[in-house]
């Protein structure tokens, strides 16, 4: 299979142009015009992902998250950063990212934490940004919501930042950071919002609008990693497509 049919595919659901402006994504190291037999899909791209992807001879590794942000001036080999570049094109192995076009698309990022989260008739959270789902959910407490939250993605942690006694009939949901989509969660008539990444001044802000907010992580997004590869071997059944098995969450619950 070549890499280019991989990407075709993916495009085609995912288009780059529906990527912020801010973003990069899409081929970021090395040649898609490949043979590839292996894919390795993971959320962020690490030194340990990469020495994952050489020691189980992957043909292509897909992430979420960029490698390259913003434009490089250099590629210093003794940099965490060069040293990923060197090693992916030493090993032939090409690193394609899906960032926010994944996010925004319809059936993407928040679509599927939508379907997870079992909100009923999903609609758009924030128009002006095309980003985030809310809409109904089954009524429960906002205890029994959280553990259902927290099991249902996988987050031991997580922080509550305001309080209610109602039962919570609405969600609000974006995946990654999305503290800016507070407000708009609120004029949604959501009884909760979840999302990752909340600042303490943007917590102090949701208190003060009266909007109650779970902080999950940023690893919310895990659930990228299993739904492109249920794509892809759906898609392509002769591929192998592996899910990484290494945890880039950088913080330590204590």
């Amino acid at each position: 299979m070549n890499g280019i049919d991989i990407i075709k595919y993916l495009e085609s659901m995912y288009p780059k142009e529906l990527a912020y402006e801010w973003d990069n994504v899409g081929l970021q190291v090395g040649s898609l015009n490949k043979n590839v037999k292996k894919v390795l899909i993971t959320l962020d791209v690490t030194k340990e992902v990469v020495k994952e992807a050489i020691s189980k001879q992957v043909d292509l590794l897909i992430s979420h998250h960029p490698l390259i942000f913003k434009p490089i001036y250099n590629i210093q080999v003794e940099s965490p950063r060069g040293w990923m570049i060197q090693k992916l094109i030493k090993h032939d192995i090409p690193l394609y990212t899906m960032h926010t076009n994944y996010d925004v698309a319809e059936g993407g990022m928040n679509d599927f934490l939508a379907k997870r989260l079992g909100i009923m008739d999903a609609q758009l959270l924030d128009s002006a940004d095309e980003i985030g789902r809310f809409g109904k959910v089954t009524p429960r407490s906002l205890e029994e919501t959280i553990s259902f939250v927290k099991n249902t993605l996988h987050a031991p942690h997580v922080r509550l930042i305001g309080s209610t006694s109602k039962q919570i009939r609405s969600i609000g949901i974006s995946g990654g950071s999305g503290a800016s989509h507070i407000a708009q969660a609120k004029r949604n008539d959501c009884d909760l919002y979840i999302t990752g990444d909340v600042t303490y001044h943007s917590a102090l802000d949701a208190i003060q609008m009266g909007q109650v907010v779970l902080d999950v992580g940023h690893h919310i997004e895990d659930i990228f990693m299993e739904a492109i590869s249920d794509q892809i071997k759906q898609h392509f059944s002769e591929l192998e497509v592996l899910i990484s098995a290494i945890n880039t969450d950088p913080y330590t619950q204590l």
